[in-house]
């Protein structure tokens, strides 16, 4: 069904970060916009979730809008994760309003890049072209760079030197990956590939080696293992309100590697395509539950706890299959949220207090009560403690693995369960100590003057912590939106 709708998603954000970017030149603007920098940041984001939300009763009643000269698309396979990014984009531009205190960008170019930033992952999401997507992932990768380096701290520049060199490099697996599709191909329609016999088709191996590309260009963007050598540092070295945005990023980002991947899947079965898909899942989901366990740094730890849970997202989404498809989605749309709380509260810490390290804080919970709150909430979700949404979605993987594994032998799918409730064990190990490392405890002689946290700083995380619960106990109100009863 044609629509407009889509291609307005694209054309407000980008309407209102121009008339951002119009005031910086002009110095007798600066004035007026610096009274309305966050207001009009804020409106951008608000209108951008409105225009979605006006697609989703389409979706509802399983029609699919397209805007086909631009080649976006819009259906159950990507409403879900297009609501979330909008979604993400509003409550963190409400929490940047405490939060963001300046840095390198000006209000407006600031405005500008994230605006800039909410365009790609939304252009990620409908695109089914591969040169557009292309373009969204080279112009994603630029934009985060500028958001990293707009800390005003020294690890923000070094962090985003190193973010550049791993990027740069994946960017042109992708790039190559494309060309050698449309070379072979004639087509840039992801949706046309495998149609028509073609040398590509004909060959195993280069579909393969597309794959491969597609794998290593996108993982190393999302922070799988082991691209993932710039997450660690990039979480402590960007603003508080950059760290929600980037929540975003995984949702546009493995969406777009399953919506490139897939097509060659049902064209090729390959178990060497599952297994590279499982494989790299797999190895994130080991490396971020280690690595997360020993850390100090709070920013540090939730890095790895991101690149272990893009891993399980990737184990349901690597399988292929119906359910895994749907379990996938749930986890993904979930995590998101469920990160953006806990980074949220740990940026309200930050905010009072100035430190990331556990080891130096201890008792906010006598002066920052809802923060705490929120956080508790937001972690156990993401540890999967029951009723929580975390919970479910770790519930949809389990069902994922066990009908894969279950013909081969009532052992093997109890050895997943196992491994996922040990995982998930630790997950809860860690994150719960940090709680108790951060806001348990005697209350430190520096923070007894700590004030009560602005609305704009708790509310957000609030919010997400109250999806958990909703989400934990219905479900059934994303999982229609992916297009199952």
């Amino acid at each position: 069904m044609f629509s407009l709708l889509p291609l307005l998603t694209l054309i407000v954000p980008t309407f209102i970060a121009v008339l951002c970017l119009f005031t910086n030149p002009f110095w007798f603007l600066k004035p007026f916009f610096k009274r309305i920098e966050k207001e009009s940041l804020m409106l951008g984001t608000g209108a951008t979730l409105a225009i979605v939300l006006l697609m989703v009763p389409d979706v509802l009643a399983e029609r699919t809008l397209e805007t086909p000269i631009l080649f976006l698309r819009l259906d159950q396979s990507n409403a879900a994760g297009m609501v979330a990014v909008a979604a993400i984009f509003l409550v963190v531009s409400v929490f940047n309003i405490h939060s963001e205190k300046g840095g390198r960008l000006s209000p407006s170019m600031y405005n500008f890049f994230v605006l800039l930033f909410e365009i790609c992952m939304l252009g990620l999401l409908m695109a089914y072209d591969l040169f557009l997507i292309l373009i969204f992932v080279e112009l994603t990768i630029g934009v985060s760079i500028v958001l990293v380096a707009h800390a005003p701290i020294k690890l923000a520049s070094e962090s985003a030197f190193k973010y550049l060199i791993l990027t740069a490099v994946s960017a042109l697996f992708v790039l190559f990956a494309v060309l050698l599709v449309y070379i072979l191909t004639g087509t840039s329609d992801i949706t046309n590939i495998g149609r028509e016999v073609n040398p590509l088709m004909e060959s195993p191996r280069l579909m393969l080696l597309v794959v491969a590309s597609f794998i290593i260009g996108l993982g190393a963007d999302i922070g799988l293992v082991p691209f993932h050598g710039w997450a660690p540092d990039v979480f402590p070295a960007s603003t508080p309100a950059v760290n929600g945005f980037f929540c975003a990023e995984p949702v546009a980002f493995i969406l777009a590697l399953y919506k490139l991947v897939y097509p060659f899947y049902a064209v090729y079965p390959s178990p060497i395509i599952l297994g590279l898909m499982v494989g790299v899942g797999a190895l994130s989901v080991l490396t971020g539950v280690v690595m997360a366990y020993s850390q100090t740094d709070s920013l540090r730890m939730m890095a790895y706890t991101s690149i272990e849970a893009f891993g399980q997202i990737l184990l349901a989404f690597g399988l292929f299959t119906p359910l895994g498809f749907m379990a996938g989605q749930f986890y993904l749309v979930n995590g998101a949220f469920m990160k953006m709380g806990v980074l949220l509260s740990l940026g309200a810490v930050y905010h009072h207090t100035g430190t990331n390290d556990m080891e130096q804080l201890g008792g906010l919970v006598k002066v920052m009560r809802p923060v705490a709150v929120t956080y508790i909430f937001c972690a156990l979700s993401v540890a999967g403690v029951p009723p929580l949404s975390g919970f479910f979605a770790k519930w949809l993987l389990y069902n994922t693995l066990n009908e894969v594994l279950l013909p081969y032998g009532l052992w093997a799918s109890a050895a997943a369960l196992i491994v996922l409730v040990s995982v998930s064990m630790v997950s809860g190990v860690y994150l719960v100590r940090s709680f108790q490392a951060i806001f348990l405890g005697p209350l430190g002689e520096k923070w007894k003057d700590v004030k009560d946290t602005p609305l704009a700083l708790w509310l957000p995380a609030a919010l997400v912590a109250l999806l958990a619960v909703v989400l934990g106990l219905a479900p059934g109100l994303l999982l229609r939106l992916m297009g199952y009863p």
